[in-house]
């Protein structure tokens, strides 16, 4: 399994949400910081609803700041505060994001209420496998693994248009260690070889299956 192959259980999301009526919608503007932990790092108890838009998961500050991935709706955040350690990420919007709020002890009472645990973990599976992915593969793998991934999730994802948002320097520089050198030199024996089609830097199309080594 690959991380493009990951599926979010929206069954289970939506079935969750559908017991939850939308009750103080807030508007967070286009890159605005979703903070899950207060600035003395303290947790904050609330679980947030993301109804509409796409937010960035991230750990760490300034140069030790690490992107985890891009979250879309609709999505359930901070399920981690119904555990002693809280959350261990915040969220960057990278589109306008409709989202509401709930106490954490109001949530889990209408989980226990219904009967949704099992909804729940269904909900957390996706990055639990994505976690277990990364590690497994942790060292290595190879530059053109971290690229060709990339590029099969720019062009499966349609929620959020990433092909049309980022260019694919730009998200692999986001989602990555790569440098900007070593991405272009990639892409570049990708297009030479008709396997990709790029303008002005986003992917249009993925022509054929792309090489498993490079």
């Amino acid at each position: 399994m690959n991380l493009h192959d990951i599926e979010k259980p929206l069954d289970s999301v939506n079935k969750i949400l559908s017991f939850f009526p939308v009750s103080k919608p807030f508007l967070l503007e286009s890159n605005a910081v979703l903070k899950l932990r207060s600035s003395d790092g303290a947790t904050q108890k609330k679980i947030y609803f993301l109804l509409d838009g796409a937010l960035i998961g991230y750990v760490g500050e300034g140069d030790k700041k690490q992107n985890l991935g891009i979250l879309t709706s609709p999505a359930i955040i901070g399920i981690g505060h119904l555990g002693k350690l809280g959350a261990i990420c915040d969220f960057e919007s990278i589109s306008p994001c409709l989202i509401d709020a709930i106490d954490v002890e109001q949530f889990e009472s209408v989980i226990n209420e219904n009967g949704l645990w099992k909804d729940l973990f269904q909900m957390t599976l996706p990055s639990l496998t994505a976690v277990a992915l990364r590690a497994s593969s942790s060292g290595l793998q190879s530059a053109y693994d971290i690229v060709r991934d990339s590029l099969l999730y720019m062009e499966q994802e349609k929620a959020y248009s990433l092909k049309e948002r980022y260019t694919v320097v730009k998200y692999l520089q986001t989602f990555s260690r790569l440098s900007r050198s070593m991405i272009l030199k990639i892409l570049s024996e990708l297009k030479i070889g008709g396997f990709i089609d790029m303008e002005n830097g986003k992917l249009i199309k993925i022509n054929k299956k792309l090489p498993e080594k490079f």
